[in-house]
């Protein structure tokens, strides 16, 4: 049952179709009691759960979480699908790891075939997927394709809260070497992030989500006038970012994957990358001149988005990193001539977290100039 201990109602004959056409995820051997989610509806596993039926065609993720006798939740361990019509997904749940895997059998596919001829005999141990969220999910997933699924999702399949990780050489940090850190701190105010500051990791072959390499903001070995320059607009940066992908339409879906990552699987390293993401773009009058078709989508995404931050992330205020850098893209995208973007993700804030944007065009006291009187 769903944790909120509310039932689905649905016409007998529309869940006669869905139960027909839908796809099926199979769960064997999980213990009960075990949390379970799939895409924004949790359950507890019960006596009789042997997975969810009538899931609609398209990504959906999955997750699991070990209980202790005490109450306590292990993190949460989950994959990424993209169903089609029809289709059955098993897993088995692996003892000693505490977390779903492939099924073993021989013949997966004959497994599938005989669970798919016999699924009538399997209706009373299958959840039926809620459509009471499915259109929230599908506003923060819709642009998201099977293939960006199947090239960004790590390639041992399981998504952690964290990727496993192993030491390294400090040029080989995935942040780059101290040095660039170092050329940074002295340049000013503003440019050097916490996850710079980290030890030298980085995640264990097949463990992290596979996404996008994104441009530093401060390319390294800049000159002290381009560390300016990039500080106060990183136009350069968001051309190489947009250069990496083929179309507009792929970064979005890289950028809804990413979110959906982290606010279902808790992903820390999914995480970073949408707010990299967010800091890039805020970042650039300039950009938004350049593309605007691309910041009209980014910023559809980010209406659908931002009403679903953690509690730690709702209230505005200077402290705030989220709040800040929307605040400034806000700020771009009515200078660059995307006035009724900024006011309808404006309204969006105010209505779902009453964020509040007076003064937006205002100019920052930081970055205003130093007059020095000599008396």
């Amino acid at each position: 049952m769903n944790i909120d201990e509310s039932s689905l109602e649905m016409d007998p004959n529309l869940a006669k179709e869905l139960f027909a056409t839908g796809a099926v995820l199979i769960i064997t051997g999980a213990p009960v009691g075990t949390e379970f989610g799939i895409d924004l509806c949790n359950y507890k596993i019960g006596e009789k759960f042997r997975g969810v039926k009538m899931i609609p065609p398209g990504i959906h993720y999955i997750w699991c979480a070990s209980c202790g006798p005490y109450g306590d939740v292990a993190p949460r361990v989950g994959f990424v699908h993209y169903f089609k019509s029809k289709e059955v997904v098993v897993r088995e749940w692996n003892q000693c790891d505490e977390e779903m895997q492939e099924s073993q059998v021989n013949d997966r596919e004959l497994e599938k075939k005989r669970i798919r001829e016999n699924l009538k005999q399997f209706d009373c141990f299958l959840a039926p997927y809620d459509y009471r969220f499915y259109n929230k999910w599908k506003s923060l997933t819709e642009k998201i394709s099977e293939a960006t699924v199947e090239r960004c999702r790590p390639s041992l399949g399981a998504i952690r809260t964290n990727a496993e990780l192993q030491s390294c050489t400090d040029e080989n940090r995935p942040r780059g070497p101290l040095q660039h850190i170092n050329a940074l701190q002295q340049c000013g105010k503003g440019i050097v992030q916490e996850n710079d500051l980290l030890p030298n990791l980085k995640p264990v072959e097949g463990t992290a989500p596979r996404f996008t390499a994104l441009p530093e903001r401060v390319p390294q070995n800049s000159t002290p006038a381009d560390l300016t320059r990039h500080s106060i607009d990183c136009v350069s940066a968001i051309d190489q970012l947009i250069g990496m992908f083929h179309t507009s339409e792929a970064f979005i879906e890289e950028e809804q994957l990413a979110f959906v990552f982290y606010l279902v699987g808790c992903s820390v390293e999914s995480l970073a990358h949408w707010r990299k993401i967010l800091h890039l773009l805020a970042h650039s009058e300039q950009a938004v001149h350049n593309y605007k078709m691309l910041y009209k989508k980014y910023s559809d995404a980010l209406m659908q988005q931002l009403p679903h931050l953690p509690e730690e992330l709702m209230e505005p205020g200077e402290y705030n990193t989220v709040y800040k850098d929307v605040r400034l893209l806000l700020a771009n995208l009515k200078l660059g001539g995307l006035d009724v973007c900024a006011d309808k993700l404006m309204k969006k804030l105010h209505k779902t977290l009453h964020w509040e944007f007076e003064g937006l065009l205002d100019e920052d006291p930081e970055d205003m100039p130093v007059i020095v009187e000599f008396g």
